[in-house]
């Protein structure tokens, strides 16, 4: 009876699990992106060369800077939503472990900017956005192993014909097209 409760069991969870993992996060139309779990780093490239996370309904993106983080929420095919309509803080971990809060302002029409004491060294940013009415939390780790070697976002791999969306970090094929992704030259 043991054995028979523990093979429906497992039967279960095999069928349920493809639901659950398409559950996880999509986009716009149903369509998965790169990536496979909120709050992760994206595998396609950031429209402005940061680093990108999951900010549901929206995405996030951090861009270091000397002295500055810029920030952008990012809506449908990464468009920017307009800053105006955005506030919010960053709370920011320095490599030395110290902690600060710092107010976000307008950076322009398309993101906000933490202005951060000179020499700050970010590990780790914590952005607390509002936009319309909506509270918006995410995390972004590691921000100093990006600065000791390569981009901390880039896609290694892409499809030969461009499509949208089928920038990767590892081989594998175009969500689009079926095309095997080649590496970037």
């Amino acid at each position: 009876m043991k054995l028979f409760s523990i093979s429906l069991t497992a039967a279960a969870l095999l069928i349920l699990f493809p639901l659950a993992s398409r559950a996880q996060h999509s986009h716009a139309g149903g369509k998965p992106d790169a990536h496979t779990a909120p709050g992760e780093t994206h595998a396609h490239v950031a429209p402005h060369g940061g680093v990108v996370r999951t900010a549901n309904p929206y995405h996030m993106e951090l861009v270091p800077h000397p002295g500055e983080l810029h920030i952008y929420l990012l809506a449908d095919k990464n468009a920017s939503v307009p800053s105006k309509s955005l506030s919010g803080t960053v709370m920011v971990q320095t490599t030395d472990n110290k902690t600060m809060t710092v107010t976000l302002v307008a950076g322009g029409t398309d993101h906000l900017v933490a202005k951060l004491p000179a020499g700050t060294k970010v590990r780790t940013a914590i952005v607390s956005l509002k936009a319309d009415g909506k509270a918006i939390n995410t995390r972004f780790d590691k921000l100093d192993a990006g600065a000791q070697g390569s981009k901390a976002v880039g896609a290694a791999y892409e499809c030969p014909m461009k499509c949208e969306g089928s920038a990767s970090s590892e081989p594998g094929t175009c969500p689009k097209c079926g095309m095997a992704l080649v590496k970037k030259a």
